[in-house]
């Protein structure tokens, strides 16, 4: 894990409030997809909002598609090993196949950033194997 993805949300968390026409107040995500080389993986910090509105500076709108997901809980403290287990068993066991498209973190209401235990929901966008 990239020591820029932790650093990145204090920042981001500082400057929510400039977001206009949350959706979900209290809850965020951590929205990856992959980049030109096996080497790079895009991580934003986000919000869901209502509506596109004005854009605070040094942001930017990602749209995410509607579709099917698959959705795992895990423990802050477990979200590397929850991965490694989402994609080398859990996905390939499944009747399942993810598509080319961005997945996230959600982290909900109750979500505590100062408990490890604390439970992160992973999203994958899947489609039917086959």
């Amino acid at each position: 894990m990239s020591p820029e993805i932790p650093a990145l949300w204090p920042r981001f968390v500082q400057r929510i409030d400039e977001i206009d026409d949350a959706l979900e107040p209290r809850v965020s995500y951590g929205v990856m997809w992959p980049g030109e080389t096996m080497d790079v993986l895009h991580y934003m910090a986000a919000i869901s909002v209502s509506k596109s509105g004005r854009i605070p500076p040094g942001m930017r709108p990602l749209t995410l598609a509607a579709g099917q997901y698959a959705s795992f809980r895990y423990p802050l403290s477990g979200l590397g090993q929850g991965f490694g287990e989402i994609f080398n068993r859990l996905m390939p066991a499944s009747a399942f196949v993810q598509t080319k498209a961005p997945f996230f973190e959600r982290y909900d209401e109750a979500f505590d950033p100062g408990n490890p235990q604390s439970l992160v929901e992973i999203c994958l966008p899947v489609a039917p194997r086959g």
